[in-house]
């Protein structure tokens, strides 16, 4: 209390005079406040350094503790102190740089821990110093010698002869660096203690990113990191790798390390190892070739890892291309006078080391001559498959004596457009239902194009959904559709479904989502004047009315007049005159593709029917966030049972959780579908919609289904 009454300045100096109390709480105390005042902004004097120093030595753990956090703040306000101006590691940086090294074999846990943290934020220290910390004898370069003296050469750490390798003790000579301090970080490295093994590896990283000469010498320490027993710790170490990956080239002994760390079962550690792969520069031809390798073969362990992988090898090629183009008649099979059979594009493993060499024949023309003839037609085919992962090659195209790209994306948004514009004259000239049938069917053939365009056509394709339900249900006689049988409420509950869907799963940009807002707007005014048990009034009308006005101005939209004058909305009128397309590049669709288990109604799982069966669903994400997704699971006889059980994995795009399945004892098999779904909250202004689905949220699926067969028995 009576700090907070004096000024910051006054506040310092009545700490500073508790820093050599005899009571190690005192001390504590003081520590810990100027730590809280430096963080908060407060000058500290640099008069007081020798005191923070001397507190690095207290006998009391959380003393040292405190003086630990605060040094790296004193350094930073008074970082030029020091310093002479013919060699700047005479200044406060590089001595507390020292002083904190020694601290790694400190007694305590905690202050091993925070010192392998704060040694990171000493980016600004000279390289030697750095590297100091990777080994445990005094380097050349921290040692001065005598007038006349020579020192005995040796080896350490696999470096080669002399150069800066370590020398023996030579009398009369100048220690820069002190020994005790020497190897620090070999020493968190070696620790029992996973968290100051992770401080250092993050320590580290921190620092090689800052210095490319300290991470060379980094590199073959972190690649040891590899092979540590903790989970979180290899998952850092990948993680630093992949960040000073740019700087380094992998050699083979590394390598090694690394491949071997493929056969993991945890699938966060084995994509972050792809990404790793992808990012480096490979020193050798049978590099490439044993990276390949391990990828192939834990593409046939691990099928559900099939799109991280193809993403690995293209960054392989991207960054090897001079390699891959001497390994190219290999990787492409080719013989001098056997002709090969032609690879079925349907051959994960043949996918990827295609989408290897075709992104290292971007880089290096070489590789086009080691081409099949049939190779083209599979470029074409892998590239509109998958567009993202294959690079645009006009050479291939002079090939095939064609021009442009396999797929022209540009023009495939007009079809859609134009598509959507025919349809909404067909629902204006009130055509047949067939008529408007054949719109959806030529939408589903323009998906087939590439994969590239999936959002586009499913955003048109559920749209003409959604109207083509609303055109049925104004076929209904008035007399049924007002009282609502069962069958049409079936209908309605269907259309709020796709509604939903289309609002919470196609964002983009506000023009996409006021569209969305827009068709749910003109399906509750429809409710309203057709169907008198929904109980949908002007009252509602008028909320859902305030929530359009609400969203268009904070966005800056224009709504339709229509609707801002209270009048009747019409909306295949608005769509038909709207300004911009309907379709466009910036739809993203919220959606997921489950990956294992795969559909397998031949095997049949079974139990005792007073046990569970588990079921591992590992899933690819796009445009979700994984902790909004659950898993159904629907029983025979469409019971629904949604698991929403806590997310295993912290990757992104990527979804992996553990469901079980089990039931009363069953006479025969039966099939299960697990669908990857996400929870849709229906706002205050829809609550009617709510109310006629009998809840007040909605499971939208985000996944195609996949089927298992199980059987609870008896137990025996």
């Amino acid at each position: 209390l009576v700090l907070r009454t004096l000024p910051p300045a006054t506040s310092i100096k009545f700490l500073l005079a508790y820093l050599d109390d005899d009571d190690p709480r005192v001390r504590t105390t003081a520590v810990q406040h100027l730590v809280q005042a430096a963080e908060s902004g407060s000058s500290i004097p640099f008069s007081v350094y020798n005191k923070i120093v001397g507190c690095l030595t207290d006998s009391y753990d959380e003393v040292r503790l405190y003086a630990v956090t605060l040094l790296p703040h004193l350094v930073k306000q008074h970082h030029n102190k020091g310093r002479s101006p013919s060699d700047k590691t005479t200044d406060i940086s590089h001595r507390a740089f020292i002083q904190l090294s020694l601290l790694m074999r400190d007694i305590s846990t905690q202050v091993r821990t925070e010192t392998a943290r704060v040694l990171g934020l000493f980016t600004d220290v000279d390289p030697e110093y750095m590297k100091q910390l990777l080994d445990k004898k005094l380097r050349q370069s921290m040692r001065i010698l005598p007038a006349g003296a020579k020192a005995k050469q040796e080896f350490a750490s696999g470096r080669v002869w002399g150069g800066d390798a370590p020398i023996k003790s030579v009398q009369g000579e100048i220690c820069i660096f002190d020994p005790g301090a020497c190897g620090a970080f070999i020493h968190g490295m070696e620790d029992e203690y996973h968290e100051v093994r992770s401080n250092t590896v993050r320590s580290m990283c921190q620092l090689s990113v800052q210095c490319a000469e300290f991470g060379l010498e980094s590199m073959a320490h972190l690649v040891d990191m590899l092979n540590d027993e903790i989970q979180s710790v290899r998952l850092l170490a990948i993680s630093s790798l992949q960040q000073i990956s740019e700087h380094v080239h992998l050699h083979e002994d590394q390598l090694e390390t690394v491949m071997s760390v493929l056969e993991e079962r945890n699938v966060e550690i084995r994509q972050n190892l792809h990404k790793l792969l992808s990012s480096c520069k490979l020193s050798t031809q049978a590099a490439v070739r044993r990276v390949l390798k391990g990828l192939l073969d834990n593409l046939k362990k691990y099928p559900q890892d099939k799109s991280s992988i193809y993403k690995c090898v293209k960054g392989v090629g991207d960054n090897n291309s001079d390699y891959v183009s001497l390994l190219a008649p290999e990787m492409l099979s080719k013989h001098p006078y056997l002709c090969q059979t032609e690879p079925s594009t349907d051959d994960t493993s043949y996918i990827a080391t295609m989408i290897l060499v075709l992104n290292a024949a971007a880089h290096n023309s070489v590789i086009f001559s080691f081409f099949h003839r049939y190779t083209p037609r599979h470029y074409v085919y892998i590239y509109s498959l998958l567009p993202d992962l294959v690079p645009h090659l006009p050479q291939v195209h002079k090939i095939l004596k064609s021009s442009g790209l396999p797929t022209d994306f540009a023009s495939i948004t007009q079809s859609l457009n134009a598509l959507i514009k025919q349809f909404m004259n067909l629902c204006k000239s009130g055509a047949t239902l067939s008529d408007m049938n054949k719109t959806t069917e030529d939408i589903l053939k323009i998906q087939k194009c590439s994969t590239k365009i999936h959002s586009q056509t499913r955003y048109a394709s559920l749209l003409v959904s959604i109207l083509i339900k609303l055109f049925k249900l104004k076929s209904v006689e008035r007399k049924r559709l007002s009282t609502g049988s069962s069958r049409v409420m079936s209908k309605i509950q269907e259309l709020i479904y796709e509604v939903c869907l289309f609002e919470a799963c196609f964002q983009g940009s506000p023009e996409i989502e006021l569209v969305a807002k827009l068709v749910k707007y003109y399906v509750i005014q429809f409710l309203h004047e057709n169907i008198s048990v929904s109980g949908i009034t002007e009252k509602d009308i008028a909320k859902y009315r305030d929530h359009l006005i609400t969203f268009s101005k904070t966005h800056s939209l224009d709504l339709p007049h229509q609707i801002t004058e209270e009048r009747h909305f019409n909306l295949i009128h608005y769509l038909l005159q709207c300004p911009r397309p309907l379709v466009c590049p910036e739809i993203t669709h919220s959606s997921a593709s489950i990956l294992s288990p795969a559909t397998n109604t031949d095997r049949v799982n079974e139990f005792p029917s007073h046990l569970s069966f588990s079921i591992q669903v590992e899933a690819e994400t796009s445009h979700v966030s994984p902790q909004a997704l659950a898993v159904r699971v629907r029983y025979p006889g469409a019971v629904d049972v949604v698991c929403q059980p806590v997310v295993e994995s912290s990757l992104q795009d990527y979804y992996q959780n553990t469901v079980f399945v089990g039931g009363a004892a069953w006479s025969h098999p039966g099939l299960v579908e697990l669908t990857v779904v996400t929870s849709y909250q229906f706002r205050e202004e829809e609550q009617r919609l709510g109310e006629i689905c009998g809840s007040e949220s909605l499971w939208l699926e985000l996944s195609e289904s996949v089927q298992l067969k199980i059987h609870p028995r008896l137990p025996k």
